[in-house]
C-alpha cells in the first residue's frame, strides 16, 4: 500500500487548523485557514507544495463540526480534492469525553 501525504483539518467556529503530513507521517507544513477565501486560497498552496514536493495529490481529512466545516470541505472539493469527512463520535476523538451527562446530584439513601 502506497502511503499519501494528508492533510488534517481541526475546524472550529472562527478558524480551522491545516496541518500537512508527508508519506512518513512527519508535519510538511501547517497554517491556520480563516474561513475567508484569501486564507482558504493560502491553505490551497499549501496543499499544492505539498503535492509538488511528494508526487502525490493530499487527501484532506476532517471532521464533521456542526456546520462550520462545509466552506472548507465544499472549497477543496472544487479544488479536486479527495475530502474525508469524519464523524467525530465515530473517529473516537471524543473517546476521553462523557458523551451522557454524569450525574452530580447527591444520591439520597431510601
Amino acid at each position: 500500500m502506497n502511503n499519501i501525504p494528508v492533510a488534517g483539518v481541526d475546524v472550529s467556529k472562527r478558524f480551522s487548523d491545516l496541518c500537512v503530513l508527508t508519506p512518513e507521517n512527519e508535519v510538511f507544513n501547517s497554517t491556520k485557514i480563516y474561513h475567508d477565501l484569501p486564507s482558504m486560497e493560502r491553505a490551497l498552496t499549501l496543499l499544492l507544495q505539498a503535492e509538488q514536493q511528494f508526487g502525490m495529490r493530499p487527501v484532506v481529512v476532517m471532521e464533521s463540526t456542526s456546520h462550520y466545516h462545509l466552506i472548507l470541505f465544499r472549497f477543496f472539493k472544487n479544488a479536486g480534492y479527495e475530502v474525508i469527512v469524519v464523524n467525530p463520535i465515530q473517529s473516537g476523538a471524543l473517546k476521553n469525553i462523557n458523551v451522557r451527562k454524569v450525574k452530580n446530584d447527591k444520591v439520597r439513601p431510601y
